[in-house]
Order: structure tokens, then sequence, then C-alpha cells
């Protein structure tokens, strides 16, 4: 677990790490564009009402 300067070493480079994750489906962030994507697709169609 990181600590808040573990993290904010991290937070520059965090957007290429989810990426990286993601493309190479590996944790923490496998699926991260397709649930992104799905939550994204969820709120348009729910006209306001929410979803569940």
């Amino acid at each position: 677990m990181l600590d808040h300067k573990g993290f904010d070493l991290w937070a520059k480079d965090y957007d290429k790490s989810v990426g990286l994750s993601d493309e190479s489906n590996t944790y923490p962030f496998a699926g991260y564009k397709q649930i992104l994507g799905e939550i994204y697709t969820r709120i348009r169609e729910s006209d306001g009402r929410g979803f569940a």
C-alpha cells in the first residue's frame, strides 16, 4: 500500500500505468476502458433516472 509520498511519486505516471495495465490486461487496471465505456453507456441510457 502506498503512503501519501509514494502516491505522489506515482501520480505523475498514473495515466500511463492505467493504460499499460489495461492494454496488457493485468492487475490492477485490467478492463479499465471497458468499465468506463459501460458506465458511460448506462448513464446515457438512464435519461437521468439512475441505473441499477
